[in-house]
């Protein structure tokens, strides 16, 4: 590696003022435009027998153990999961799943525990206090057919106390616990931001572990390919070629052409297309600007071929959207 490489990484963390030409933060530049949101349900004292059965959900959801011990259940696992003081489980897709102090205990449906919280009512207070749950979901636009959607894995189990790196992440669930329980003014904001950092750490985690396995989340960690992404992601409009991109990342257009293909699971120009279509739909919602100067945007010449691309992609007209 050249002194010149071998500078853009500071214990671990790239110095983007040594790279060459712009860089664009993908995974930043994504979350933005699914619109990524997060906040916390509450943080609470459960005693025994406890236990809360989540149905599937149309957001993700999350739990963290605060203090004690918790086992968890779901369809897809074929033995219960044992959880402990600093354990983090989330469900990025809203999978259905079960948490409960005692395996065979009864549960009660995770909406009327919230309800019971929220109405100053502990759900679960005949015995002594045994567990502290912080729990909280995440939402997104899901409409996008972006790979990053496509790829979220189902559920994450993360384990802060066996993972010394990840101190401070048990800092960050410790302040989000106590401003869950807060009633100082401004807290209320404080969380949801807290809860956003704690879900973007989640999938920065699963992005680190995703070096083997193919999908979005393993582009994004891959130099060459995350640089593509980047240079896609700033000029969405430029007449992009499949040479051109990878001459850009300093690989042959074949090269290139096989590695983004087998890892991200789409040609670079349909992933290209795709994100033509998501910027165009944005901007025909805001309905701001001309069809004409949207399809110029995302590098068509006429409105047809932009509206014939549109629809092929997303299913429906830009005339509908614009009218939405």
């Amino acid at each position: 590696m050249s002194m010149a490489n071998s500078n853009l990484e500071l214990n671990g963390v790239r110095d983007l003022s040594m790279e060459e030409g712009p860089y664009l933060d993908v995974l930043s530049d994504v979350l933005r435009a699914i619109r990524l949101y997060a906040s916390s349900y509450y943080c609470a004292e459960f005693s025994s027998p406890w236990g809360i059965d989540e149905p599937q959900a149309e957001c993700g959801t999350f739990h963290v153990v605060i203090r004690g011990n918790a086992w968890l259940m779901t369809e897809e696992l074929t033995s219960p999961i044992f959880l402990s003081t600093g354990d983090i489980i989330a469900f990025p897709t809203g999978s259905p799943h079960q948490v409960s102090d005692q395996l065979g205990c009864q549960l009660m449906a995770g909406g009327e525990v919230l309800k019971r919280i929220r109405s100053n009512r502990s759900p679960f207070s005949d015995g002594q206090s045994v567990v502290t749950l912080l729990c909280g979901y995440f939402q997104y636009q899901t409409d996008t057919g972006l790979p990053l959607l496509r790829d979220m894995p189902s559920m994450l189990h993360i384990k802060t106390e066996e993972e010394p790196e990840l101190a401070w992440l048990n800092h960050l669930i410790k302040t989000l616990a106590y401003e869950s329980r807060s009633l100082q003014p401004g807290n209320a904001v404080v969380v949801d931001r807290l809860t956003e950092v704690l879900v973007i750490q989640l999938l920065r985690w699963h992005m680190s572990r995703q070096q083997n396995t193919p999908g979005y989340f393993q582009a994004l960690g891959d130099d060459k390919l995350s640089r593509a992404l980047s240079l896609i992601h700033q000029e969405p409009g430029k007449a992009w070629t499949v040479e051109s991109l990878g001459l850009a990342v300093s690989m042959s257009r074949t090269s290139f052409a096989n590695r983004f293909q087998s890892i991200v699971g789409m040609t670079p120009l349909a992933y290209l297309s795709q994100w033509r279509m998501h910027i165009a739909h944005g901007l025909l919602a805001e309905g701001k600007l001309s069809m004409l100067s949207i399809a110029e945007t995302v590098g068509y010449k006429s409105e047809a071929s932009f509206g014939k691309a549109f629809k092929k992609i997303m299913g429906i007209s830009p005339g509908k959207v614009t009218k939405r």
